[in-house]
């Protein structure tokens, strides 16, 4: 038996220039965390006594004779892509629901190849995994969206990524102390929005509108490196917080669907009570939350969204890895 454990994540700046429509033009970059929350697959051989010799526990479970039958795309695909023909019990568990803006199909998919390589033999590198996720996804099945997920999920850790025009990808260490880590850390507050639903209608609208949102782009491209320059500096932290609320103005601008009146509400709500700034997680429509807020004030913008499900995490340093390996 193999079990991966691979982190979600936050993205803080620059999503949406990590769309291949967008860096292969004018490059992109993203400045996003992985958390100490998690998305686990394992994956167990299966006797030959079952009727079927393949099956996959998620929120179903699905019981087949060949990986072409499985309706869940990103396993079928996996299976296909890695010439699975030993059959296998794939089991998923996570710490966060799914769909809700934190990556967690990318942590899926780069977990699921890690557990399959590694039960397999093989040896992958984070570069290996990304590539061969963002391939599972973004052309075999389909989905719209970028890069930066599957990248975050298997390297793991605070990161500057930088995507060029000819599909190069530069994963950086930001080079922000501990303490300041810690500092951030202390100054954010993630609250559920609910509604599990997934967010390819608004990825695929804001796909489709590259062109007319590249000013709004641009600017959310330059922004990744005005918060690297707070981080690594010596500005009061409350500017990072400020400029989250000026990414999500321009996040906002993309897509008809990325926010909601709900979603307005909640953010006015918590401006209101003491909020610096934030944004919502993901492509919009649903999910999480993440507000920038002094810690004097914390208390105050609690109590004003009472009626959401707060979710305490830390950052996290590593990526996608193997966590138990058993020839048993």
């Amino acid at each position: 038996m193999i079990i991966s454990r691979t982190p979600f994540r936050i993205s803080f700046f620059g999503g949406g220039t990590d769309f291949p429509a967008y860096f292969r033009q004018q490059g992109g970059a993203v400045l996003a965390s992985t958390i100490d929350k998690y998305c686990y697959i394992s994956v167990h051989r299966l006797a030959p006594l079952f009727k079927h010799r393949f099956r996959a526990n998620y929120s179903r479970t699905e019981s087949v004779l060949c990986p072409e039958e499985f309706q869940h795309p990103l396993i079928r695909e996996t299976l296909l892509l890695l010439e699975q023909r030993v059959g296998i019990e794939i089991a998923h568990t996570a710490d966060l629901p799914g769909q809700t803006g934190l990556g967690s199909s990318s942590s899926f998919t780069v977990g699921l190849l890690n557990a399959l390589q590694a039960f397999n033999g093989n040896r992958s590198t984070p570069e290996d995994l990304a590539r061969q996720a963002i391939h599972i996804e973004r052309e075999r099945v389909g989905d719209a969206g970028g890069w930066q997920d599957q990248y975050e999920a298997a390297y793991g850790g605070f990161r500057r990524i930088e995507f060029g025009p000819n599909d190069s990808v530069r994963v950086l260490d930001v080079d922000v102390s501990v303490a300041r880590l810690r500092e951030l850390e202390s100054h954010l507050l993630l609250f559920y929005m609910g509604s599990e639903c997934s967010g390819m209608p608004i990825l695929q609208d804001q796909e489709k509108r590259t062109a007319e949102n590249e000013t709004a782009l641009g600017g959310m491209r330059h922004l990744v490196d005005q918060a690297e320059q707070i981080l690594t500096g010596t500005s009061p932290l409350v500017e990072f917080g400020d400029l989250l609320h000026d990414s999500w103005q321009l996040k906002r601008s993309l897509s008809s669907g990325i926010s909601t009146p709900q979603i307005d509400q909640a953010y006015a709500t918590a401006r209101a009570a003491g909020a610096r700034g934030g944004k919502l997680l993901g492509a919009g429509g649903r999910g999480f939350l993440c507000l920038f807020v002094e810690p004097a004030q914390q208390a105050a913008v609690r109590g004003a969204l009472h009626g959401l499900a707060e979710v305490r995490f830390r950052f996290a340093s590593e990526g996608s890895r193997i966590i138990f390996s058993s020839d048993d």
